[in-house]
């Protein structure tokens, strides 16, 4: 059977079907969390990259095309509000979703509300980790097609400019 260049779909349980095509950067410090979301989410999707620190997660940024990214908000050098600020600065049409089983001080609770596309609190069940994983990926698309192609063109435009 030869493959298709038509994006594939994957149903999960009810009625939510991923686009198979979609890259998924889970970043986390905890190795066990890392394997449970690229063993499970792999049956869902073609890519997911498991990064193990911020600094790691913005280096595949830089290399891959992204199109959702997950993070534990406390991690060691860099915590993921760090990291949430600099994808949103550099990525602004990459969702951001933040996992977190800490309880949130009021400023971390305010950058989020702010800043973060999403919020799930651990434990969270297989159903929640879908649901919300669905409300990130329906923001990607709708920023895709919202996205003009003269963006891009001038915002080199103003950094030669200077």
């Amino acid at each position: 059977m030869s493959q298709s260049k038509h994006k594939s779909t994957a149903n999960v349980s009810g009625n939510i079907t991923y686009d198979r095509t979609s890259h998924i950067l889970i970043v986390d410090d905890d190795n066990t969390l890392l394997k449970f979301f690229k063993i499970h989410l792999n049956k869902f999707f073609s890519k997911i990259i498991v990064a193990d620190g911020a600094k790691e997660a913005l280096q595949t940024l830089k290399e891959k095309e992204i199109d959702l990214v997950i993070s534990d908000l406390r991690m060691p050098k860099m915590d993921g509000l760090e990291l949430l600020t600099k994808v949103k600065k550099n990525y602004p049409d990459v969702p951001f979703l933040i996992v977190s089983g800490a309880l949130l001080t009021d400023e971390q609770s305010k950058i989020i509300d702010t800043k973060a596309d999403g919020f799930l609190k651990k434990p969270f069940s297989v159903d929640g980790l879908h649901e919300f994983i669905t409300n990130g990926m329906n923001l990607r698309e709708k920023w895709k097609v919202e996205q003009k192609p003269e963006r891009t063109k001038s915002k080199k435009k103003k950094s030669t400019a200077a």
